[in-house]
């Protein structure tokens, strides 16, 4: 059987299948007894194990048919996992980790299973009676129904696969090991041996078990790909009419040896998902955002043109590309626990290799965003997380010395904020003491002894984030390379969001990121400034008033709008961002507060012209960076306008010029 065409859907299913192997085995560290999760364990080591001998990874087979023994032998006496059979397992979830991602690179699986295969059989015999005899294998023979008389039940299970299933060998595999997990599969069609070869719809299964009808549906169903379940008793007298299903419960029944009726889907109720490559997505979405600039030329072209009708088409066809863009970035938003599934595991390694006793809490995980956000949002969280672990929470000793419980709480939590998602990472160890910062900052020549007998927790942030400055007095795996909170902010800098950092000495830290929820389109805020359009996203604009609507005032050379509440350095953005070539020196009309992480900036422009959604269009990282600008985008009229970055707007907002130009000319 050629299975060349299954390999995307096997890679995909492996990979969740690890992750949840991940967070099973660590959810069954922390409580031994539960039933669920070990039934759970033992069910997706059968699905990997089938998958990877139906696709013909003869050394994935192998390795997770070992771990079976293990997770069998703990389903038998439910004793839990010590830290030793953790460690093994996980070693072997990594192995297997690395395998399909070699597969996904070259076809090869270039995994070697022989030393942890040993391993296992070592935990296998350290757990078994040392003197129990192995048992002579007896030769099979053919099972009777009349020879079941030790008080289970015969079953005779008819399950139908989807239509639309791709791999119906690797689902009958996995309704037959669904099946054995509740009693022997006395018959099977098809066998055991000859599931490899299956390519029908109909999988049939005479099973004795101890178990109720409810239990061994709930476990069929629960395969994917499965349409129909349909289990009842068997008849085991013989004058039982061959093939007749006898009605037991609410179960339905059915001829076992009839052909199944119609599946006109998935089981009813339950959600119908559709695996679809990300590159397909990505080209949907700029598909969308071509219709939204020509939507806009339109609108434009519309309101100039005076043809009875055509405003109301216009405004119905704005109403339905409005839903269809909504509906598309719907599509491409997924749950943000795709990427908090990880931390469980990583949480685990790095408490045991630290010593420390950690409580990881996980809240919003349902809150969505954008798949390419959730895709880069992994690594600068992976930094803030060591980061707390390391330095933050405290080692259970030092924790009861503080009058604190010897467990710390690590919390990561995500939210939507209005248009934007807000992540924190959240400890309640030492927090920042400033003195060891300045220590650490004097010593390295970042500033003189009086600044830091000044230096406070707000200046003791700060220089965290400078590049290169690390706390740590070696280099480990986990600190001391300096490489770690300039690296966080650059990479949400990048994603156009922003990072802050409070702290409370001996209370804890708190670190939150912000992000805008998509990155392909932008609402903003379009402005002129030197005759030329720029645009300033939402998100962070404050709010917009008249310049002559409040005073302004020169205060040590530096012009300050003054406000009711506080005052805001003012700058021009044609200052800023350039002039047009030509351009004339337009009178500043209108003030836009652009809000920062710690400080907001008062920007004057000649013109308001309104909110746009634009498609962003990434610059090249090195003209990004000569001037406060993130992207770029088309208007409706085919000119190029750039997207302010507004943290860099404020660092370098006291500054005369930046270079503009040659970043408008690459943009076109």
């Amino acid at each position: 059987m050629d299975t060349s065409e299954y390999l995307p859907m096997f890679l995909a299913e492996c990979r969740e299948n690890l992750q949840e192997l991940n967070l099973a085995v660590v959810r069954l560290e922390e409580a031994p007894e539960d039933r669920e999760t070990i039934d759970s364990i033992f069910r997706i080591a059968h699905s990997l194990k089938g998958m990877a001998a139906t696709m013909g990874f003869e050394s994935m087979a192998k390795l997770t048919h070992k771990m079976e023994d293990v997770f069998e032998l703990l389903r038998q006496r439910g004793t839990g996992l010590t830290g030793a059979v953790v460690d093994v397992v996980l070693a072997c979830l990594d192995a297997l980790e690395a395998a399909v991602d070699s597969i996904d690179a070259d076809g090869a699986e270039h995994l070697d299973p022989a030393e942890l295969v040993g391993r296992l059989g070592t935990l296998v015999r350290d757990q078994d009676d040392p003197d129990a005899a192995e048992p002579e294998p007896e030769a099979p023979s053919a099972p009777r129904l009349a020879e079941v008389g030790d008080g289970r039940v015969v079953l005779e299970l008819a399950v139908v696969l989807a239509e639309d299933v791709q791999m119906p060998a690797v689902r009958a595999f996995q309704v037959l090991a669904g099946a054995a997990e509740h009693g022997d599969v006395l018959r099977s069609s098809p066998t055991g041996s000859g599931v490899d070869t299956f390519d029908g719809r109909l999988v049939e299964i005479l099973l004795a078990t101890e178990h109720g009808l409810d239990a061994v549906a709930a476990a069929i169903r629960a395969v994917p790909d499965v349409a129909e379940a349909r289990v009842a008793e068997a008849a085991a007298g013989p004058d039982a009419e061959p093939g007749v299903l006898t009605v037991v419960g609410d179960a339905p029944v059915a001829g076992a040896a009839a052909t199944a009726g119609p599946a006109g889907g998935r089981r009813s109720g339950g959600r119908q998902t559709v695996r679809v490559d990300a590159d397909r997505l990505d080209q949907l979405m700029h598909l969308m955002g071509e219709v939204v600039v020509q939507r806009t030329h339109i609108e434009a072209l519309s309101a100039q043109a005076e043809v009875p009708g055509l405003s109301q088409a216009m405004q119905e066809l704005t109403r339905s590309s409005q839903a269809l863009q909504a509906m598309v970035m719907q599509i491409r938003m997924i749950p943000i626990d795709a990427v908090l599934v990880r931390f469980p595991r990583l949480v685990r390694d790095v408490a045991s290799r630290l010593g420390k006793q950690v409580d990881l809490q996980l809240v919003g995980k349902d809150t969505d965003l954008d798949r390419t956000v959730v895709d880069a949002i992994g690594d600068p969280l992976v930094h803030l997380i060591r980061n707390s672990l390391d330095h933050g929470l405290e080692s259970p000793a030092e924790r009861v010395a503080a009058g604190k419980p010897p467990t710390g709480v690590l919390t990561i939590a995500a939210r939507h904020a209005g248009g934007s998602i807000a992540i924190t990472v959240s400890d309640d160890g030492r927090g920042i003491d400033p003195a060891r910062v300045a220590a650490v900052a004097e010593r390295r020549g970042l500033i003189t002894a009086e600044q830091g007998r000044r230096l406070d927790v707000r200046g003791a942030i700060d220089l965290l984030f400078a590049p290169g400055f690390s706390t740590s007095d070696e280099v480990g795996d986990l600190s001391g390379r300096g490489v770690g909170m300039d690296a966080v902010r650059e990479k949400i800098r990048e994603l156009g969001g922003e990072v802050t950092v409070t702290s409370v000495p001996g209370q804890g830290t708190f670190n939150e990121i912000r992000l805008p929820l998509t990155l392909a389109i932008v609402s903003a805020l379009l402005v002129e400034a030197g005759g030329r359009p720029f645009g300033i996203p939402l998100q962070r604009v404050e709010r917009t008033m008249r310049l002559d609507d409040n005073p302004v005032r020169s205060v040590a050379g530096q012009r300050m709008l003054v406000l009711k509440d506080e005052a805001l350095p003012l700058r021009r953005a044609s200052e800023i961002f350039g002039r047009a070539a030509g351009g004339g020196d337009e009178p500043d009309t209108h003030v836009v507060i652009v809000r920062g992480p710690e400080r907001s900036v008062a920007l004057s422009v000649s013109r308001l012209v309104g909110q746009r959604e634009l498609v962003a269009r990434p610059l090249p990282p090195n003209l990004a960076h000569e001037a406060a600008v993130s992207c770029a985008a088309v208007l409706s009229d085919r000119s190029i306008v750039l997207l302010a970055d507004c943290d860099a707007l404020i660092r370098t907002a006291h500054s005369t010029k930046a270079r503009v130009d040659r970043v408008a000319l690459a943009a076109v």
